[in-house]
């Protein structure tokens, strides 16, 4: 059955512009209006809500994990409740073999169970549910449902899943965990696997006397197998109400180090790169639990951290069983960088987020998973920054969650935050950038426009009113609503609702184009909906924060005066001199892109181009991720953008670096191979000479911050990549010292001296750094080697990395083959990418390295070489390999890498790309050499 369900978003809302503390004119009178956004929804994917209600959970499981035995049996008494008479009891359940069933009544007062019948039970394999039909009518009540089964463990990150890892004397060992979220724990036993039918949970685990099981609480006890006196039994406390998919549980032989109530689990040799994620658990949930009003352990008496080997570089903030892949949870100051530091700490802290935004409360359908995963990306940065303030990490939010969700938010196939699924490749399917990024860029917006005290306020009136229990977004509002009543917050004529409706329930994002009228002082403000590509009408209406600033602004102004635009347009009076730029969006606290008249334009760069300092570091970041976005989409000159580039020989700090470093990533994509390169590599040569000077490229100071270690990495980066010959020199004596003379390089500096001294080194440089990549047990760690690896561009090194990939004595992770290719293709050399491309040439060329990296990523590899092509030498040898490999590969990826090829011939051809070439080309007729 399909049924069209209504999701109403607010639609032209064409009431007057509003604001509560500054001077406003509105355009025209307007009037609300809604517009329903309808999506249609299978709704047999759903469980039948009004007959049967689950409560409790006992789970007998048994795994011979130990011998790389896939095969688990399982046995769970689930209890429930009969609301209305049915025969039927409907759950879900996923490629589990039942043995068989048992149907009993819970008497009421409790007493022995009567027993019922063994129930007839069938599967939907579509929607994945199983129902149970019981030969009696089952009256309002209690029951327990018995069900013996068999399932199989998976090779890859779903339910129950075996992973590997070796130890040091190159043993290998297999290990079982788990993974539910978001439809996955019915692969492991049936449940009504819906998260807001929440249960409380008893697990016991059977497993191998020299292996150890955890979960989500403690061991209540463990003792021997009577079927088997080599296995034991470990039994667990019983959960607190959660959702299914919170369920967790682990079979290894794990090591643990513990301090307090929290522990962090890892296989024995990892044991010594523990410290920063156990400092940051307890700092981070003190902060917390300041910051919610809600203590963590009134509700999960212990927290566990475990990294499961090869696991990928994710993590799953399972109630007291966090699970995570190696590279988020381990930190080893020998051998990583800031950049895993700063990964460990933030993913710990949007996992430990989720203690609260998830877990004690869980949304009502996945639909609102922007209620789980927008706070948590908030928190991730700004829980860390309220428990290591010094670190700067906030500083971050910006560039890499803000202007990332921008970039990727801006097509016409965008989604609302609040967005209807059903099926499970619906439901995973949310799990996105919008669910993510954009949610906490949109939460992070009202949080500054709320204030630290008010939104603090609402949080625990949030949690404290769905504590236990499951939420939507109008629990939200609410809670929102009640902590700012009475205060000068919003519009008076609006509810919290109404304005946080006007962004959740809409796709993509607005640009605020600004229209200053030099004479009188009044701004035209106007709005309409960003896209990347096209202009499309939208009468959609987003209620707009706004504020801004001038030279006098900045130094005098309240940071807190917000004005609203709830309309498509509006008229505001300033008293800016009309020789004085303005800037809105202050600091980008908003979710949205400003455009200006070109005159303002004209005033701002003008201002970057003699004096930076006076635009607020987040704002120059803001200003160059929105020019360059605007110019694509052609509301902005090129020309213009491109100019702003220009002051970049100014710039010392990271972010506008940052938000800089996006778009010459663009240009040097589409020039590179090409005749007009040159002038590219003495643009960037010049912008980053001056900053360049102050940087150490190959040695770390203890003064150094967090931020210009980011910076340095940046500038030395670029410098080296446009062959800027004192960073090449000093890479490459860096990484000669450390391969002749044994001085290590620091990590901090590690990738950039690796990548750009293997660019201008030898095979003998790259015969040092692959056995240490191999060797390596830090998966962080032979990542950026690998990542190094790609860079050379010495033939006899890349048939060299090309042959490795084959070799049985290399203990590679499960992605690490296709690691080894993207990090060729990625590389800064053309020189290892024709050596790629040349291997491919043939059939059996192509079958023996898609054999190594799979299908998957040799199609990927495939588009990536096609997206690099812009000489005619690269585009020819492409278009061979293209019709060498027609039998082999599918006609849509070979469609695909030709449009991807000719796009780039295109490109020159194209406004953007003719204003382009014109600014560099003038730059290399001009240039002086690096």
């Amino acid at each position: 059955m399909k049924l069209l369900i209504l999701g109403c978003f607010l639609g032209s809302i064409l009431a007057s512009s509003a604001s509560t503390k500054g001077p406003i004119v509105e355009v025209a009178p307007s009037t609300e209006q809604l517009e329903l956004n309808k999506r249609e929804v299978d709704t047999s994917y759903f469980l039948p809500r009004n007959k049967t209600i689950p409560y409790h959970y006992f789970i007998h499981l048994t795994s011979h994990v130990q011998n790389n035995d896939p095969v688990f049996k399982g046995t769970v008494d689930i209890y429930f409740e009969v609301a209305e008479p049915t025969q039927d009891i409907v759950m879900h359940l996923q490629e589990l073999t039942i043995e068989s069933t048992e149907l009993s009544r819970i008497p009421i007062g409790m007493g022995v169970p009567d027993f019922i019948d063994n129930p007839q039970y069938s599967v939907d394999t579509k929607t994945e549910l199983v129902t149970f039909t019981s030969q009696s009518e089952l009256t309002a009540g209690k029951y327990i449902l018995h069900v013996a089964y068999t399932g199989t463990m998976r090779r890859y990150q779903s339910g129950f899943f075996i992973s590997s890892y070796r130890d040091e004397s190159n043993k290998v060992h297999y290990v079982g965990s788990s993974h539910f979220q978001a439809t996955l724990a019915r692969r492991v036993f049936p449940c009504f696997d819906e998260p807001d039918l929440k249960a409380t949970f008893k697990l016991w685990i059977t497993h191998h006397g020299s292996y150890n099981a955890v979960s989500n609480t403690y061991v209540d006890s463990i003792n021997p197998d009577t079927d088997n006196a080599e296995y034991r039994v470990t039994q667990f406390k019983t959960t607190p109400v959660m959702s299914t998919y919170l369920l967790a549980f682990a079979v290894t032989n794990f090591v643990a180090k513990t301090e307090d109530a929290q522990q962090v689990m890892v296989r024995p040799d990892a044991l010594g790169q523990v410290d920063v994620t156990l400092t940051a658990g307890a700092k981070i949930i003190a902060a917390l639990d300041d910051h919610t009003g809600v203590l963590y352990h009134d509700y999960m008496d212990k927290l566990t951290h475990i990294a499961i080997p090869d696991r990928g570089t994710g993590a799953m903030e399972n109630w007291g069983l966090v699970t995570y892949g190696e590279p988020a949870v381990l930190f080893d100051p020998a051998v990583n960088s800031y950049r895993t530091h700063k990964r460990v700490i933030t993913v710990v802290a949007h996992e430990l987020a989720h203690q609260w935004f998830g877990n004690l409360v869980s949304p009502r359908w996945w639909e609102y998973i922007w209620l789980n995963e927008g706070f948590a990306t908030l928190y991730e940065y700004y829980a860390t920054t309220l428990a290591y303030p010094e670190l700067d990490y906030w500083e971050l939010f910006n560039v890499e969650v803000i202007q990332r969700a921008l970039g990727q938010d801006a097509v016409e196939s965008t989604r609302a935050m609040n967005t209807p699924a059903a099926s499970q490749d619906e439901v995973h399917a949310l799990f996105d950038i919008i669910a993510y990024q954009k949610s906490g860029s949109v939460l992070n917006m009202f949080r500054t426009i709320l204030g630290d005290e008010n939104w603090k306020r609402a949080l625990n009136i949030y949690i404290e009113g769905s504590k236990l229990d499951s939420a939507t977004p109008d629990d939200l509002y609410d809670a929102v609503e009640e902590a700012i009543k009475g205060k000068d917050v919003i519009p008076n004529s609006y509810t919290v609702k109404q304005l946080m409706e006007s962004w959740t329930n809409a796709a993509g994002y607005p640009v605020l184009n600004i229209r200053r009228n030099y004479k009188s002082g009044e701004i035209v403000m106007s709005q309409e909906q960003f896209l990347t590509n096209k202009w499309l009408p939208n009468d959609h209406v987003w209620d707009i924060p706004y504020n801004y600033v001038d030279r006098n602004i900045r130094e005098a102004a309240d940071e807190s005066n917000y004005q609203w635009l709830t309309s498509k347009a509006g008229v505001l009076k300033t008293e800016t001199a009309n020789n004085q730029w303005i800037i809105f969006n202050r600091e980008q606290f908003g979710y949205y892109r400003v455009n200006y008249d070109r005159q303002n334009w004209e005033l701002i760069i003008e201002t970057l181009l003699t004096n930076p300092l006076a635009i607020h570091r987040a704002n120059r970041a803001q200003l160059i991720d929105d020019a360059f976005n605007l110019a694509r989409s052609e509301r902005l000159d090129m020309s213009i953008a491109l100019k702003l580039l220009s002051y970049l020989r100014l710039e010392t700090e990271y972010a506008p670096w940052a938000a800089a470093n996006n778009a010459l990533n663009y240009f040097y994509s589409k020039l590179q191979g090409t005749v007009h390169y040159q002038g590219f590599v003495n643009f960037v040569s010049e912008m980053v000479s001056n900053v360049y000077k102050t940087l150490e490229v190959d040695k770390v100071s203890s003064e150094e911050s967090t931020l210009h270690k980011y910076l340095k990495q940046t500038i030395t980066n670029w410098a080296c990549r446009v062959g800027h010959q004192d960073c090449l020199d000093k890479t490459y004596d860096a990484l000669r010292e450390e391969f002749s003379n044994g001085v290590v390089v620091h990590p901090d500096v590690a990738s950039v001296v690796y990548c750009h001294g293997l660019r201008e080194g030898t095979y003998q440089e790259l015969s040092y750094l692959v056995p240490k990549m191999a060797s390596s047990i830090n998966q962080a760690h032979r990542t950026e080697l690998i990542t190094a690896l790609g860079c050379t561009k010495d033939t006899q090194s890349v048939t060299s990395l090309l042959t490795i990939i084959h070799l049985p004595t290399v203990n590679y992770l499960s992605t690490e083959k296709s690691q080894i290719v993207d990090a060729i293709v990625a590389g800064t050399s053309s020189e290892g990418l024709a050596v790629l491309v040349q291997s491919i040439m043939t059939v059996n060329g192509a079958r023996t390295l898609m054999s190594a990296i799979g299908e998957g990523s040799f199609r990927t590899m495939l588009l990536n070489i096609a997206s690099r092509s812009n000489s005619d030498i690269e585009q020819q040898r492409m278009q061979q390999v293209l019709t060498a490999l027609a039998e082999l590969i599918p006609k849509e990826t070979v469609d695909d890498a030709l449009g991807r090829m000719k796009a780039n011939v295109d490109w020159f051809n194209s406004l953007e790309g003719l204003v382009a070439v014109e600014f560099f080309d003038n730059y290399y007729s001009n240039a002086i050499p690096a």
